[in-house]
């Protein structure tokens, strides 16, 4: 497929989307056939002798689903949202291609979100603000953003695309049945990997949960400084509708187009690393979307946080456990039998697990644990060092290969977090100082304190 008529096909608005399981289950056909038909293109070939790649069969897969989950939205396209943070566990070339998904996303039409806005708040844009402009500025898996004015103040109105909550877990079912092929993950691997994003689309898709947690994520951080929060309107909310202040700002692509400078990245780039460090060492409590379309680098300096959709609490017992992995003593083989403890707890060892199993998934992981672990045992990461990302590379593979899904729903979970994290920083190119004071067991003594 011609990856820039696949672009051109994300960029156009859609009049309408489909909404009934039916007609959503016929969308999916289509891209498990195209799926199929590549992989039977794939073995021909192979049967010919000629020579082919699975990284060429699986960036073929991930750009004729990428192009099926754009048309259906919802949690189709968050699916492909959710596999582009996940270097680990996925193939290279099929993140590749789903990282597409964070920006290109085709708006529905204007007509078609009016009819939203109107079954939601009961009334028509226009009888609810003095101005609203009915072509979407930003569009993203589950809702587009318009402008609108009242009072004389700019509002960003999210509309949700129709059909969207209703269609999760069936969409979900649908992709159970061809998941295993496009990722050659049994489903049994699959399967708490799915439930977890079936459970967090569930809640992004709930907007009066998403006005809640952002009310309250914005108290909480309100005293980090550099954030700015958008102010929200509960009084022109709905089920399917969310009103907030207008923030001006970039997303990280368009930043990045200016050209800025080093310094600004840098300091850009903190503002995130601390909102996150609070985040899961203080609140315990995260934001369970790092994607670079979440945050708007603003001129006056501040850092925009927009989205709040799904928020995750980080359980003690996950918090202990996980970031014991990254106390270097606890790789000493004195400590292998606690070692050993915190690998059960995780789900890391299974209970058939033979012994020559353990040793290996003991050795694998605890490598991955503490390439991990990198930034925070240094205290200052340069993130523009592609021997750290080659690293993490060449681990995530060999963990990918075992086409196995190791570990708790929440373990997975902040693997992908901080991978997502870290490749918004690599993006930015800077250095930053990663001490991390909740954690006893670093010695920055030999860093400075500026």
């Amino acid at each position: 497929m011609d990856f820039l008529y696949l672009c051109r096909i994300m960029a156009e608005e859609q009049d309408r989307i489909p909404t009934s399981k039916i007609a959503r289950a016929s969308q999916f056909l289509k891209g498990g056939l195209k799926v199929g038909a590549n992989v039977i293109k794939h073995q021909a070939k192979k049967a010919l002798g000629k020579e082919v790649s699975e990284e060429e069969l699986d960036r073929e897969n991930a750009e004729d689903l990428l192009k099926t989950f754009t048309q259906l939205r919802g949690s189709a396209l968050k699916v492909a949202q959710t596999i582009s943070l996940d270097t680990i566990n996925f193939s290279k070339s099929f993140v590749e291609v789903m990282q597409n998904a964070q920006y290109n996303v085709p708006p529905m039409s204007g007509p078609l979100a009016v009819q939203v806005f109107k079954r939601s708040i009961g009334k028509p844009p226009e009888a609810v603000f003095d101005k609203f402009n009915v072509k979407a500025l930003r569009a993203a898996s589950l809702g587009q953003v318009h402008e609108a004015w009242k009072d004389g103040q700019k509002l960003a109105v999210k509309i949700q695309y129709p059909g969207v909550a209703d269609s999760i877990k069936s969409d979900m079912r649908l992709f159970r049945t061809f998941a295993p092929k496009i990722t050659k993950i049994p489903l049994e691997e699959l399967e708490p990997f799915i439930q977890e994003m079936e459970e967090k689309f569930l809640e992004e898709a709930d907007y009066r949960r998403e006005l809640e947690n952002s009310l309250a994520f914005s108290a909480l951080c309100a005293d980090i400084p550099g954030l700015r929060f958008p102010k929200y309107y509960p009084e022109l909310c709905g089920d399917k509708v969310l009103t907030m202040e207008w923030l001006d700002g970039l997303h990280l692509n368009e930043y990045l187009a200016t050209n800025p400078p080093y310094e600004e990245k840098q300091r850009f780039g903190q503002l995130i690393w601390d909102f996150y460090s609070f985040q899961i060492h203080e609140l315990r409590q995260v934001n369970a979307d790092p994607h670079p379309g979440n945050f708007l680098f603003r001129s006056d300096g501040t850092l925009g946080v927009i989205d709040f959709g799904c928020t995750k609490k980080i359980p003690d017992d996950l918090y202990q456990s996980y970031f014991a992995l990254g106390d270097p003593a606890i790789y000493e083989p004195s400590q292998r039998k606690k070692l050993d403890e915190i690998f059960e707890k995780l789900a890391i060892f299974r209970p058939g697990d033979d012994e020559d199993t353990r040793s290996y998934m003991r050795d694998l992981y605890s490598r991955f644990a503490q390439v991990l672990a990198t930034p925070y045992r240094l205290g200052r990461m340069d993130f523009s060092r592609m021997d750290f990302f080659n690293d993490l590379n060449e681990v995530g593979e060999e963990i990918a290969r075992t086409r196995e899904l190791r570990g708790l729903k929440d373990f997975l979970f902040l693997n992908r977090t901080f991978l997502g994290l870290f490749n918004f920083f690599h993006r930015l190119g800077v250095e930053l100082d990663t001490r991390c004071t909740y954690l006893p067991y670093y010695d920055y003594s030999s860093l400075s304190t500026s």
